[in-house]
């Protein structure tokens, strides 16, 4: 057990500061506070992050930290944080440690006891999700997605019967394939929503079924970074008893299939544990066998 008080004393600490994902007014006055106060700002572009603080007014050392250095450099940060240093980290947009290697160095930080303070701000999924009109509880995010189709799949299988809204992200020139993906995988009339430009001037919102939205993208060049947002599976899924179960595979199985296959494809078809039907069919089998 840990207990940590982020203000117990003004030693070395870790702030995790939001930045704006479009429009700069989004940035708190304590954000701005902490970015020029602290000692250093570690961040994924030392190029993006030094325009951004920039056009906010704040002048700071930057120290690069990123999905490509974050396991050698998280070390020397926790380092110079235990001997007093302050840290306030940022991600190229929006809340640190989503879609980015934060998570890294603030698991470094807990074990090694040093302070971690969050801020509240910007999130592009949270935008989105408020605005989309979905019930936004629950909600499942799963940031950026495989970008094989066939690793993309047995995600878009679980968004199909979830009964949480799911939200993921897309690069624009990926999208049109993502979707045509996607239309693979659920009924042509589920609502989705690709939210794009958040808070910028071109902010735009396109809602209708996965067949609208996939069409509607095909025809028309995606720009912009992409939220898109499936609607919760609302259908009325009917519980087969076990007996009824154990019925299907072996209707199955009589008509040549392999008693894996079959388990397989019942439990599939019920979305139920094929090792727990598995179980039940063979001890009922062994049953009826005495």
């Amino acid at each position: 057990m840990q207990r940590q008080s982020s203000y117990a004393d003004e030693g070395g600490k870790l702030y995790l500061v939001p930045t704006p994902i479009g429009n700069l007014s989004d940035i708190t006055i304590r954000a701005k506070q902490i970015l020029q106060d602290a000692d250093y700002i570690a961040c994924e572009d030392t190029r993006t992050s030094g325009v951004l603080l920039a056009r906010i007014g704040v002048k700071n050392k930057l120290l690069s930290f990123h999905k490509y250095n974050s396991k050698e450099r998280a070390p020397e940060l926790v380092e110079m944080m235990q001997q007093g240093t302050v840290i306030a980290e940022i991600s190229d947009a929006g809340m640190p440690v989503i879609s980015d290697p934060g998570y890294i160095l603030v698991q470094a930080c807990i074990k090694h006891g040093v302070p971690v303070v969050p801020l509240p701000g910007p999130s592009a999924f949270a935008t989105a999700l408020i605005a989309s009109g979905f019930d936004a509880q629950p909600f499942t995010y799963y940031g950026f997605l495989p970008r094989k189709s066939t690793e993309q799949k047995p995600y878009f299988e679980q968004m199909n019967q979830a009964k949480a809204t799911s939200i993921f992200y897309e690069a624009p020139h990926r999208l049109a394939k993502t979707l045509k993906t996607l239309a693979t995988v659920l009924p042509a009339d589920r609502q989705i929503v690709a939210a794009r430009e958040l808070t910028k001037i071109h902010e735009e919102f396109v809602r209708g079924s996965i067949a609208e939205v996939s069409d509607y993208f095909q025809a028309t060049p995606p720009r912009g970074e992409f939220v898109i947002l499936i609607s919760p599976n609302t259908e009325q899924r009917q519980v087969a008893t076990w007996p009824e179960l154990i019925k299907a595979v072996s209707q199955l199985v009589k008509t040549g299939m392999s008693h894996k296959d079959a388990i397989k494809q019942v439990a599939s078809q019920n979305q139920i544990s094929k090792n727990e039907l598995y179980d039940q069919y063979h001890q009922r089998r062994e049953a009826s066998n005495e």
